[in-house]
């Protein structure tokens, strides 16, 4: 009887997208992958894989295997970990990484609350703004803010973030009144530098949409630093209401626009592995529930 062991390794590999990829995820020499694949190939008497020297891709029959034992070893999985869950309260490390300025905004209380529902599990956080490798630093879970660039990852989608004009009275106080969209092309515009300092703004009222081009003289990579930079009169910045509700609230930054809304950002816990344990399942559900709701 084939090994399970050999068929989850051959999933590893057609997800990864090659042998060099899989065998850095699972921390597995490349030759032992290679000699477990072959050996499943012999056990079955085909190939699943064709091999050259620049990539690996998958085999028509590699393929339309792959494509029947995913459910099945998903199932398997599923199994397994709800067994685990029953078998013990949740506990154990969840090594998370995000944006400061996002979990200090979004996530604080999500996490608070989660933790107080399972006293057993601990949250490991490292927050910043590079996109660290989930496989090499031992990250559960990342929560991506934007669109999603890495398909090797396995992705869940937890909500989508408005995003609002925002400047200081003090420098709406010194330009031309803005109006209507077409006035923001003489604003200053401070620019997240994750978007490449994107010039062309689009707003969105109802059904109606406008596309603006503006100008600017600020790239930042922290949310936080973008926010201090509007109130001191710097500009005009593109961010979250849920980021600035205190500085509304005291004045120190007003609506752009109001009327106007920019895209929403779509925000994802993303995981190395298609089944995570079972703690790491439920905090993503948990935050997806706590995210929507709020």
């Amino acid at each position: 009887m084939m090994s399970l062991d050999n068929l989850q390794l051959f999933i590893a590999v057609a997800d990864a997208g090659g042998f060099s990829r899989a065998s850095d995820r699972l921390d597995l020499p490349v030759a032992t992958l290679s000699r477990r694949v072959a050996q499943l190939e012999k056990e079955l008497n085909v190939p699943l894989f064709k091999r050259n020297t620049r990539n690996v891709s998958l085999t028509p029959a590699g393929e339309a295997f792959y494509a029947q034992l995913m459910p099945a070893l998903e199932s398997v999985q599923s199994a397994i970990n709800d067994l685990s869950n029953a078998a013990a309260s949740v506990q154990g490390r969840i090594r998370i990484t995000s944006a400061a300025d996002f979990t200090q905004h979004c996530l604080a209380a999500p996490l608070t609350q989660f933790i107080q529902r399972n006293p057993d599990v601990q949250l490991d956080l490292n927050l910043n703004h590079q996109r660290m490798d989930l496989v090499t630093e031992h990250i559960d879970v990342a929560i991506r803010i934007g669109q999603l660039v890495d398909s090797n990852l396995f992705a869940w989608h937890l909500f989508d973030m408005p995003l609002q004009l925002f400047a200081s009275p003090s420098y709406l106080a010194a330009i031309q009144k803005i109006e209507q969209p077409d006035d923001l092309s003489a604003c200053n515009f401070i620019n997240m530098r994750h978007n490449g300092g994107q010039r062309d703004l689009t707003l969105q009222q109802g059904k109606q949409t406008h596309s603006q081009a503006t100008s600017g003289n600020i790239l930042a990579n922290d949310m936080g630093v973008i926010m201090g930079l509007c109130e001191a009169g710097a500009g005009i910045a593109a961010m979250p209401e849920a980021f600035v509700r205190n500085q509304l609230q005291r004045q120190l930054l007003v609506h752009v626009l109001p009327d106007w809304q920019c895209p929403a950002v779509p925000v994802h816990a993303v995981t190395a592995t298609r089944n995570p344990p079972a703690r790491v399942k439920l905090l993503i559900e948990f935050l997806k529930e706590s995210l929507r709701s709020t």
